[in-house]
């Protein structure tokens, strides 16, 4: 009886693993040991699968000291954003991203993360987000993209620790 129950143990720990690594919707990513030293040691992020395959990211324990209002001055909405823009990644560092609850009103490049939590990819779609929920998403410079099968080979050489995806460590910093 004990090593039935030792052994349902075993596979009960197998299986949470093999879940914790489903990379097939949103998870958090924390660095591993192999990025101790590095520009990443110690970085959080949300990455979530992309439908052509692959994965995007934001790293959202990286905040900077530049305000939106201090990169767009001429767009008076973006005064309004009380949080300092986030570096989300070193992909696209000159363009400016949102990760926000919802998807805003019209067309443009959304892609849904998880239930609750979308990216904001382009300029008009963005000023649509800043102008009518301005505190309701975090604001990234650069992001994180990883071609299909490199996360999953990052993740089993533990360059990342996941973690289930929460909607509130993305918007609010809580710790995963």
């Amino acid at each position: 009886m004990k090593s039935l129950k030792a052994f349902l143990g075993a596979l009960l720990l197998l299986a949470s693993a093999a879940h914790a690594t489903d990379l097939s919707r949103a998870v958090m990513l924390a660095a591993g040991e192999p990025l101790a030293g590095t520009a990443y040691a110690e970085t959080v992020l949300i990455a979530a699968p992309l439908a052509q395959g692959g994965h995007i990211g934001f790293i959202v324990n990286r905040p900077t000291e530049v305000k939106l209002e201090d990169l767009f001055p001429e767009h008076a909405a973006s005064r309004k954003v009380v949080e300092p823009v986030y570096f989300g990644g070193p992909i696209f560092t000159e363009g400016v991203f949102a990760v926000a609850r919802k998807a805003p009103e019209g067309d443009g490049q959304v892609v849904a993360l998880m239930p609750g939590l979308v990216a904001v990819l382009d300029g008009d779609s963005l000023d649509r987000v800043i102008e009518t929920t301005p505190n309701d998403a975090r604001y990234f410079a650069g992001l994180m993209l990883w071609r299909p099968g490199v996360l999953e080979e990052e993740v089993r050489e533990g360059v990342w620790s996941v973690r289930p995806a929460s909607v509130d460590a993305v918007l609010r910093g809580s710790q995963i």
